[in-house]
């Protein structure tokens, strides 16, 4: 809550139904929930300024992704924070049910003493099917491999080559088929919606122990059920259901060999205070920068990346921005090209970004890295990014050409110390100069005094510079000069300066 406080003004409510929630958004511009919270359509009807939602933890299912798409608000989550967590709990779940841990113990608890009955099975040795090898299931992958257990996955999105070490990349069915423990590690997606269905189930190895702690509504529930009570499965260990909490008249309850948890995967003190802190710096990255760190509907951004290509997605917005905001005419394509120690894996956030800045200037409506691709389709305005091997002499160098109207202007930037962006060329100007607004842009005549009469006209107009560079170009009798501006600029500023005989052209840059 501290970190938060820093960034704005803060409100804490709990306990939020769907109409509480719909009267409590107008007026907020973030929101973050865990859980608990439904973020429905109905309740974003009146949330008309709201631009981003934080859900503290990894699972989406509680927010209507699609309807803050439509709207264009950015949803982001905290995916690494309870992996280790929830990885764990899973690996409990697991040993639990092989050594029938739960039922020898409420055994124990009735007053019996049923050794035989509760006898159970090794893990080393035996093959664990991971279904689903992103953070989590690497994690289980992982701590497994460590007990003697051999690991196969399925992951359509993983190659072998992508694998961790010793990890054997297998088909869904196959896994199933072959695995003496399955543990599912996936997302609750359309596709992903009764995945393991009864057919599957009765797919996997007879006498194979299924666990499960990633969103209910994977796995068949009734198909699960019979394949317990036929005695097709040895055993399941549930962490998460379809309809939560569990119904008291649930057929589960009564299921035998069934280990079950009230959704306990990422409730530890470390991962609930990991999400909070992580969720909490992700807000102020992204109120603060722009940068929408683990996006689920925006170009995704991991931490890692965010550190080096942060400052350089700044860069690709103010120059975009400074480039449609400069010259008149329709924007008709942009195209980003970068050079240097830029992060593949950033090229669309950093293309979004782009778009963003360049569009900015022309949009009335909500206008936001969620939104910004479509609304460019929409006007028919052509995108490229391409990595070059352009010889410059800078490390790293981001440069934005946009077609506007017929004429093609470039801007050319690069970012200092990892913080600071610089222009260095806008068409054929060389320059250096910081492309933050306000800014007074000017096309004059190379010539003595000019300077000093444009610098007369600001004082003169309440505007106080807070940093001026002049560039030339080669061959040419007009020089650029960049003007920030400190403070709100008079409505009245370009028709003056344009009256300045030596000025050839003047423009505001915000």
């Amino acid at each position: 809550m501290a970190l938060l406080r820093d960034v704005g003004d803060v409100t804490l409510k709990t306990g939020m139904d769907e109409a509480t929630l719909r009267a409590t958004l107008p007026g907020y511009e973030t929101l973050v929930v865990r859980s608990a919270t439904q973020v429905t359509a109905k309740s974003l009807e009146l949330a008309d300024g709201l631009a981003l939602i934080g859900r503290a933890g990894i699972g989406i299912d509680n927010i209507d992704v699609a309807a803050c798409t439509a709207r264009g608000i950015a949803v982001m989550n905290t995916p690494e924070a309870a992996a280790v967590t929830t990885g764990e709990h899973a690996l409990s779940l697991l040993m639990s049910m092989a050594r029938n841990i739960p039922a020898a113990d409420a055994s124990i608890r009735a007053g019996k003493w049923e050794k035989s009955k509760f006898t159970g099975v090794e893990l080393q040795g035996k093959q664990l099917g991971v279904v689903g090898l992103g953070q989590i299931g690497r994690v289980v992958a992982g701590k497994a491999a460590g007990i003697g257990m051999t690991i196969a996955a399925y992951d359509p999105f993983v190659s072998q080559t992508q694998a961790p070490d010793g990890v054997r990349m297998l088909e869904l069915d196959e896994l199933l088929a072959t695995s003496d423990f399955v543990t599912l590690h996936l997302p609750l997606i359309e596709q992903t919606k009764h995945l393991i269905n009864r057919e599957r189930l009765f797919m996997m190895k007879k006498g194979a122990r299924l666990v499960h702690a990633a969103r209910g509504g994977i796995v068949c529930e009734k198909g699960l059920c019979e394949a317990l009570q036929e005695g097709h499965l040895a055993g399941a260990a549930l962490d998460v259901f379809e309809k939560e909490p569990l119904a008291d008249d649930d057929p589960l309850r009564s299921v035998p060999n069934l280990v079950m948890t009230p959704h306990l995967g990422a409730s530890t003190k470390e991962a609930k205070r990991n999400v909070s802190m992580d969720m909490a710096r992700q807000i102020d990255l992204a109120v603060n920068k722009g940068v929408v760190l683990n996006g689920v509907n925006v170009a995704k951004l991991s931490p890692t990346d965010a550190v080096q290509a942060g400052p350089y997605m700044d860069l690709a917005r103010n120059l975009a921005s400074l480039l449609t905001q400069t010259f008149e005419g329709p924007l008709v394509s942009l195209r980003l090209s970068l050079q240097g120690a830029i992060p593949a894996s950033s090229h669309r956030a950093l293309t979004v970004a782009m778009i963003v800045g360049a569009l900015r200037s022309s949009v009335s409506g909500t206008l936001t890295t969620v939104n910004a691709e479509r609304i460019a389709e929409e006007r028919d305005v052509r995108v490229h990014v391409e990595s070059t091997a352009m010889k410059r002499d800078f490390v790293s160098l981001l440069r934005v050409e946009a077609l506007i109207g017929e004429t093609r202007h470039i801007a050319s930037g690069t970012v200092m110390g990892q913080r600071h962006g610089r222009i260095v060329e806008l068409d054929d100007y060389a320059i250096d100069a910081i492309p933050e607004g306000p800014m007074l842009v000017t096309f004059h005549k190379d010539e003595p005094g000019v300077v000093g009469k444009l610098g007369t006209m600001l004082a003169e107009s309440g505007c106080n510079i807070s940093r001026m560079q002049i560039g030339t170009g080669m061959g040419q009798d007009t020089a650029l000069g960049v003007l920030n501006i400190a403070g709100e600029l008079p409505a009245d500023l370009r028709d003056k300066v344009q009256s300045i005989p030596s000025i050839v052209s003047a423009h505001i840059v915000l």
